[in-house]
C-alpha cells in the first residue's frame, strides 16, 4: 500500500486528484493521540485528592486530640476540686473530734475528783461505823484506786492545711495563667497556621495535665496522712470513752454501796 495514491472520484465534484495524498503523507499527518498526557493528568488528579484525604484525616485526628486533651483537664479540674472540698471537709472533722476528745478529758478529770469526794465519805462513814461499833480506827478502809487519765493534747496538725493552701494557690495560679494564654493565643489566631496554634493548645491542655497531676498528688498524700492522723485520734477517743464508762459504772456502784449503809 506504501505510494498508494487516493484517487478522486470523477462523480464527486468536491474531491480532485490535486486533493490526493500517499500513504507516507498521510500517516505522517494523522493527528498523535493523547493516551500519555490522559494518563499523567489521571495521576495528577489521584495524587491530589488522596493528598487532600489525608490532610483532612490529619485535621479530624487533630481535633479529636485537642477534645480529648480539653476533655482530660476538664476532669483533672474537677477532680481537684472534689480533692479540695474533702480535705476541707477532713479538716472540719478533725476539729470536730478534737474537741470531742477535749470534752473526754474533762469528763475524766471530773469523775477523778468525784472519785476522790466518795472515798472522802467511804472513809467518813467507815470512820463513824468503826467508833460506833468499838472497833480499831487503825483498820485499812478499803478503797478503789483509778489510774490517771492520760490526756494526748493533740494539736492540729498543720500538715493537710499547709498542703491544702499550697494547693488552692497552685490551682489559682494555674487558672488565671490559662485564662491569659488563652485570651493572647485568641487574638493571634489570625497570624498563626493552623497547625501551630493546634500544636499550641495541646502544649497547654499537657503542660495543665501535668500539673493537675502533681497537685492530685501532693493532695492525696496529705489526705492520706490525715487519715491515719484521724485514724488515731478516733482511738484515743473510743479509749477514753471506754475509760469514763467504766470510771461511772464504779463510782454508781459505790454510792450504792454507802446508801445501803
Amino acid at each position: 500500500m506504501a505510494g498508494h495514491n487516493y484517487l478522486s472520484d470523477p462523480k464527486n465534484p468536491f474531491f480532485s486528484l490535486e486533493d490526493d495524498v500517499d500513504d507516507e503523507t498521510f500517516l505522517r499527518n494523522a493527528p498523535v493521540r493523547s493516551e500519555s498526557a490522559g494518563r499523567y493528568q489521571n495521576f495528577d488528579n489521584d495524587f491530589t485528592q488522596t493528598r487532600q484525604q489525608l490532610l483532612q484525616r490529619k485535621k479530624e485526628i487533630e481535633e479529636r486530640t485537642v477534645q480529648s486533651s480539653e476533655r482530660s483537664v476538664s476532669l483533672l479540674r474537677d477532680s481537684e476540686q472534689i480533692g479540695v472540698a474533702t480535705a476541707e471537709e477532713l479538716i472540719r472533722q478533725k476539729e470536730q473530734l478534737q474537741r470531742t476528745e477535749k470534752r473526754l478529758d474533762d469528763i475524766n478529770n471530773t469523775l477523778r475528783f468525784s472519785q476522790k469526794h466518795i472515798q472522802g465519805i467511804k472513809s467518813v462513814f467507815g470512820s463513824l461505823k468503826n467508833y460506833l461499833s468499838g472497833k480499831s480506827l487503825d483498820a485499812p478502809i478499803p478503797s478503789t484506786k483509778l489510774s490517771e487519765s492520760s490526756s494526748s493534747g493533740s494539736v492540729t496538725s498543720p500538715a493537710l492545711s499547709n498542703t491544702l493552701e499550697q494547693v488552692q494557690s497552685n490551682i489559682n495560679n494555674s487558672y488565671s495563667s490559662t485564662i491569659i494564654r488563652g485570651s493572647y493565643d485568641h487574638n493571634l489566631e489570625d497570624v498563626k497556621p493552623v497547625g501551630d496554634r493546634i500544636t499550641k493548645v495541646l502544649e497547654q491542655n499537657l503542660s495543665e495535665m501535668s500539673g493537675s497531676l502533681a497537685r492530685l498528688k501532693h493532695l492525696a498524700i496529705g489526705l492520706s496522712e490525715e487519715i491515719d492522723s484521724q485514724n488515731d485520734l478516733i482511738d484515743n477517743i473510743t479509749d477514753k470513752t471506754e475509760k469514763a464508762d467504766i470510771i461511772l459504772q464504779q463510782q454508781n456502784k459505790d454510792m450504792l454501796h454507802l446508801l445501803k449503809k
